[in-house]
């Protein structure tokens, strides 16, 4: 059989071709899915994770966990302090240990005065993250670092002399001098502000208890294969310090957390991109089984003859699968190397002319080798089982015969057809459930099962559809009538070509829709989580007077500028502010957090359902709370209802009254331009540059991690169309091959080669264009229903549909069918009746 299987793929490589290209391209979308997997992760490690990217674990206290324990824990019982470092330091074990403290301090350099974050370089050289790129670290607490961009957009060099503070208006500046130039940070948090790298003892002076809570602690294990014990043993450690909340994970683990608590607590990033990888499982397996399908049909007749001459089934089958295997192999060790060298380009070229993007990195998982490869041999051995088991399962004579197509008239039609309405039922309605409840996973289940039940009925509704709009468009035409007819007078064949583009085409636009959809959500849920782009602090109405607010306004990168006045206070002393009800629509990154009459918009962190207060002028009243996503805001209302709760009005107040200005800025202005946007606004206001803040930074960061994700993703669509259409080119070439004597008789009885080509070309574009149709259709109501339940954490799902691109991916896969059929066409066309009549 091994013989028989080496003498078919020599004998039949043409037709081999196919599915090889069909397997390739299959399992290189598989790799390059799970190399995204493990690119997103490591990138993320470089940006988000950058602090902990070179340590073994990563030790944080837990203050979510002590609040759901107890209702007013102390502090003591999850802090990690000086004790703790000493304690896992000491844990059997460990290598190195560096707790990373970071501190704001105030920085006066020239006339100016910025806010920076301040931290302590780890002394272990493989835990340090802190990359020196001209001049020394400081070695003494009158010596600092600072990082490059903000050390190049401040004018500070190495040598300059620097006031550091804490920022405390009785603070006392202490001189510092530069004797370094830092790598900035790619953490979305941290390379918001200059960074300042500095001596412990230094630290110590600018907050004097620093040293004594870290945010983190991280480790380097002697043993990196032992992390697993490691882990116990530090817990026990820790635990002897009298700390009871703690986790203690690797920096993989971290980063899933860190991205999770982004996300409500959602692991939505892991689940996505384990979808990702079971879609490209899905659709490699579909595309692979539908051209085996073609193949093994087109061989049945010799099959059979094989039979009737005295081959029994298990060798046939044995000859068919030992291809299959050969094929499977060759094919999916190509696919991987295609796979590697699509993303390690995208991901240079991404890297090369991203600058913000620097940190995107290609990770190669042994799983995305090994497992592609016997993924792709499991599915090519599978795909082409089933079809050689339906053809063995037929007696010779029988199969000489010409088959009966899937329809309602023959028992195997009705029972896939009542098998696909049940799928499709099912399907839909756990769809339709995950997408209500937020389960991505059950959400994909239910397409899981929704998309065979399509494809099993297709049968019924493609080749009607395709023949339907080739006699709306066939006109006069031969080959128009022709092409119309062949639609319905061979279902099955009709089937299969549509049902290759139909996958491709549903999977491109499901994702192009529930990207489109899950970035405008995302971008939504941030601008919930960062309010207000920028903001001028400690501030009055003697300096944000009318005069100021226009120059603000007219100023480059400015969209809209809004005045927060202060209006009273709770009874707590908490400050009120009160704003023009038009301006804060216009200022504000979300419409879903404007308060309306009686409300007040207050930060995340504020309980209950309504607050007490007391205007400016002695008057009582209660507040409704409008409870925002973002943890730091001031807490704000229209002026109508500090008028009618509170009794001040616009215009009523005093010069040294107490107010703010928030800043709406133009989203395409850069990391440089917003610094420089914010020395302006400084400037012009008269206030120090440590007043001017604002999320936007942070903001702008998270959107290009979300970018460089989304960015990935489109490399996985492009993959994506070469799957559609290598199976639209995979099952017109078989169809044409396996068309040859009815094309020669068409010749025979008049048909001229023009016309052969024109009706070819015609089913061609046909299919394409009604496949690519439905395909939109059905892709578009499967990405909005993916995007509601991975968005369903974030909160309201933002609706994007991307109409112009849509139409682009039916252009193209009408040009595609074309095209496909042009080659097959000649091919065809150049054959002589008789010649063709003869083959067989």
């Amino acid at each position: 059989m091994i013989q028989l299987a080496l003498a078919n793929l020599k004998a039949y490589s043409r037709r081999f071709i196919a599915v090889i290209l069909a397997v390739m391209i299959g399992t290189a979308f598989l790799a390059a899915t799970l190399m995204v997997n493990a690119s997103a992760t490591e990138s993320l490690k470089n940006s988000i994770g950058s602090a902990y990217a070179s340590a073994d674990l990563v030790i944080n206290g837990d203050m979510t966990a002590a609040y759901d324990k107890e209702e007013e824990p102390k502090s003591e019982s999850f802090s990690l302090g000086a004790k703790a470092l000493e304690a896992i330091g000491k844990t059997p074990g460990v290598a190195a240990v560096h707790g990373i403290s970071n501190t704001g301090a105030s920085v006066q350099a020239g006339s100016k005065r910025y806010f920076a974050k301040v931290s302590t370089p780890a002394a272990d050289t493989q835990l340090n993250t802190t990359a020196l790129e001209s001049g020394a670290m400081p070695v003494r607490s009158d010596q600092i670092a600072v990082d490059a961009v903000y050390a190049k957009e401040y004018n500070i060099s190495v040598g300059d002399t620097l006031e550091v503070s804490d920022g405390s208006d009785s603070a006392k500046g202490r001189h510092v001098m530069v004797t370094g130039i830092t790598a900035t940070s790619n953490d979305p948090m941290s390379g918001s502000v200059m960074s300042l790298s500095v001596t412990p003892d230094l630290l110590k002076t600018l907050m004097a208890d620093a040293t004594s809570d870290y945010e983190q602690i991280i480790v380097r294990a002697e043993d990196p294969a032992a992390l697993a014990s490691l882990k116990t043993a530090l817990g026990t450690s820790i635990e002897g310090t009298g700390v009871k909340y703690f986790t203690v994970m690797t920096p993989d683990e971290r980063i899933v957390a860190d991205i999770a608590m982004f996300s409500d607590g959602n692991d939505q990033l892991t689940i996505v991109l384990l979808v990702f990888a079971l879609i490209a499982l899905v659709v490699t397996g579909l595309v692979v089984m539908n051209t085996f399908s073609v193949l093994v049909a087109q061989r049945t007749r010799e099959l059979a003859l094989m039979r009737t001459l005295g081959a029994v089934r298990s060798q046939i089958r044995a000859s068919v699968l030992v291809e299959a295997l050969i094929v499977g192999l060759l094919a999916s060790a190509a696919g991987v190397l295609l796979a590697t060298g699509i993303m390690s380009l995208l991901i240079k070229i991404l890297a090369a002319n991203v600058s913000e993007m620097s940190f995107a990195t290609l990770a190669v998982p042994p799983l995305a080798v090994l497992g592609t490869i016997a993924a792709g041999t499991l599915i090519t051995l599978v795909a082409a089982w089933v079809p050689a088991r339906k053809a063995m399962a037929v007696a010779p004579l029988a199969a000489l015969r010409p088959a009966d197509d899937v329809s309602l008239a023959n028992t195997s039609g009705k029972i896939r057809i009542i098998l696909g309405l049940l799928l499709l039922a099912a399907g839909t309605a756990a769809l339709v459930y995950g997408a209500a409840k937020g389960d991505l996973l059950i959400a994909f289940g239910g397409g899981l099962l929704s998309f065979p039940g399509i494809l099993m009925l297709g049968s019924l509704f493609l080749p009607k559809s395709v023949s339907l709009i080739g006699k709306l468009t066939a006109g006069g035409s031969v080959p128009g009538k022709l092409a119309s007819v062949n639609a319905v007078r061979n279902p099955g064949r009709t089937t299969a070509t549509a049902t290759a583009l139909l996958i491709g085409v549903t999977l491109v636009s499901m994702m192009m829709v529930g990207a489109q959809t899950a970035k405008s959500s995302l971008g939504d849920a941030l601008g919930g989580e960062f309010l207000v782009d920028m903001e001028v602090q400690n501030g009055d109405l003697s300096t944000l007077t009318p005069g100021n607010l226009g120059k603000v306004r007219e100023m480059d990168g400015v969209k809209s500028a809004a005045l927060l006045t202060q209006v009273g206070e709770t009874d707590d002393e908490q400050p009120l502010y009160a704003m023009d009800a038009t301006e804060m629509a216009a200022v504000l990154n979300t419409d879903r957090q404007l308060p309306k009459a009686g409300e007040v918009l207050v930060a995340s962190y504020w309980d209950g359902k309504t607050t007490k207060a007391v205007g400016d002028d002695g008057k009582k009243g209660e507040l409704k709370l409008l409870i925002s996503d973002a943890n730091m805001i001031d807490s704000v209302m229209t002026w109508e209802t500090a008028s009618s709760v509170l009794g001040v009005s616009q215009g009523k107040t005093a010069a040294d009254t107490q107010a703010k200005l928030w800043l709406k800025v133009d989203e395409s202005l850069s990391g440089a331009d917003l610094r420089t946007l914010a020395t302006d606004l400084a400037s012009t206001l008269n206030v120090d540059e440590y007043a001017v803040g604002g999320g936007v930074m942070e903001k702008q960061m998270f959107n290009q991690v979300i970018d460089m994700l989304l960015l990935i993703v489109s490399g996985l669509l492009a993959v994506a169309v070469f799957i559609a259409l290598i199976g639209v080119a995979n099952t017109l070439s078989l169809s044409v091959l396996e068309r040859t004597r009815e094309n020669s008789l068409l010749r025979a009885l008049g048909l001229t080669r023009g016309q052969l080509r024109g009706m070819l070309a015609t089913e061609a574009v046909l299919i394409g264009g009604v496949a690519a149709l439905l395909g939109v259709l059905i892709g578009t109501a499967y990405g909005l229903l993916g995007a509601q339940s991975v968005m369903a954490s974030f909160g309201s799902m933002v609706v994007s549909i991307p109409w112009f691109q849509l139409a682009g991916v039916i252009a193209i896969s009408v040009v595609a069918a074309l095209a496909a059929s042009i080659v097959p066409a000649r091919r065809a066309a150049r054959l002589a009746p008789v010649q063709g009549l003869a083959s067989e």
